[in-house]
């Protein structure tokens, strides 16, 4: 009879950790929400801004400037009125602080709304008139299951337009700057694990006699994504990868996350050079290597989150020995918000228990999404 409240706290125990878990998966779906709002609210102002004088001649400019039919909304805005006297310079200006707070990143910093041009082939944006360019946002969800999206005319009238099959006339697209994003969450992550203590300063390796230095690393030579049946309207990818093993001298895990900005289509090689793993802060001399992708709507601070108390959390007590490495990417995986991996759309793959000073040539992920060339090489001072 004495276990019973025992039993009634443990229970109570698990109902709150279970209740916390889901507050936490709605938040990270509210935000989700949020920068949504954002953006199409975003899409609307642009839209109704085509009818001012000057505005769409601004876009058409600053676009053909830009090789890849990509800009920072805020260029184009302050093309079109330097002063930002308008009431739509406001309120755009407004909703970049608001999408910057809903992705977990500080207030003040660099515009993130971004407008593209979808622009098929053998046209331009004059095709149609200027004026009567219509203006899109992206819908919230699964890419693979979108049916249609949502574009405004001049006149703020909604039109649908098919997800899958691309219009035959040209479109601007209000969404995020993921390139800009992700390059300044890999910042605040990298510097939030220095923080709490799972990411080790880089462990330069002394030659006997203390006259050389070296630092072993993993270099990523090639890399090639399966395709992802992404939509018309979705621009480049953005990936950043998550690095993890076990630290030296203490049961922690060891993380650092490395941003891609180079690794934007499926079905391409790429050959970045890139150093992926600095070898030095793992026990065993072994990591893993996990892909993700941001498709927009990924907070900061959930993913820091997730990464130091969730990953911990999901490891619990453990001895610092080899197989728990492989562990570390699994409880990655697990920490991560549900959203993440409901659709399968922001995991892309994992490379587990790469070895130091061991080469890969096109070595497959256990997702089979991603295919890599990993080469050994030594940096000496």
């Amino acid at each position: 009879m004495r276990q019973q409240p025992l039993i009634r706290g443990a229970a109570l125990l698990a109902l709150l950790l279970v209740s916390a878990a889901a507050a936490a998966q709605g938040g990270v779906a509210a935000r989700a929400d949020q920068v949504q709002a954002v953006t199409e609210a975003s899409a609307r102002e642009v839209a109704l801004l085509i009818a001012q004088p000057g505005f769409a001649e601004a876009v058409q400019r600053t676009l053909a400037a830009s090789p890849g039919h990509e800009v920072a909304l805020e260029a184009v805005i302050e093309r079109f009125d330097p002063g930002a006297r308008t009431r739509a310079s406001a309120a755009l200006a407004s909703n970049d602080q608001r999408l910057r707070q809903a992705k977990g990143l500080p207030e003040q910093g660099e515009g993130l709304l971004q407008l593209r041009a979808y622009v098929p082939e053998g046209q331009s944006l004059a095709d149609p008139a200027p004026r009567q360019l219509w203006v899109a946002s992206l819908p919230r969800g699964d890419d693979r299951h979108w049916t249609t999206l949502t574009a405004y005319d001049a006149q703020g009238r909604a039109h649908v337009l098919d997800a899958k099959h691309a219009p035959s006339f040209p479109v601007l697209i209000v969404d995020v700057d993921t390139r800009r994003s992700v390059r300044e969450g890999m910042a605040l992550v990298n510097a939030g694990l220095r923080a709490r203590g799972l990411q080790s300063p880089e462990r330069i390796q002394l030659s006997a006699d203390g006259a050389r230095a070296s630092l072993d690393i993993t270099r990523l030579d090639r890399i090639r994504l399966a395709d992802d049946q992404e939509p018309w309207a979705l621009g480049a990818a953005e990936v950043f990868a998550v690095v993890s093993g076990l630290q030296i001298g203490k049961a922690e895990p060891e993380m650092a996350t490395v941003d891609m900005p180079y690794l934007d289509y499926d079905k391409t090689d790429y050959t970045p050079q890139q150093a992926l793993i600095l070898w030095g802060n793992y026990r065993f001399n072994a990591a893993n290597v996990q892909l993700f992708e941001d498709d927009g709507d990924t907070n900061y601070q959930d993913l820091l989150v997730a990464l130091s108390n969730g990953v911990k959390a999901a490891l619990g007590a453990f001895a610092p020995e080899y197989a728990v490495i492989a562990d570390i990417a699994g409880a990655i995986l697990k920490a991560m918000p549900t959203s993440w991996f409901s659709n399968d759309i922001d995991y892309v793959d994992s490379f587990y228990l790469v070895q130091r000073g061991q080469a890969y040539t096109d070595r497959m992920g256990a997702a089979n999404n991603a295919r890599v060339t990993l080469t050994p090489i030594t940096l000496v001072e």
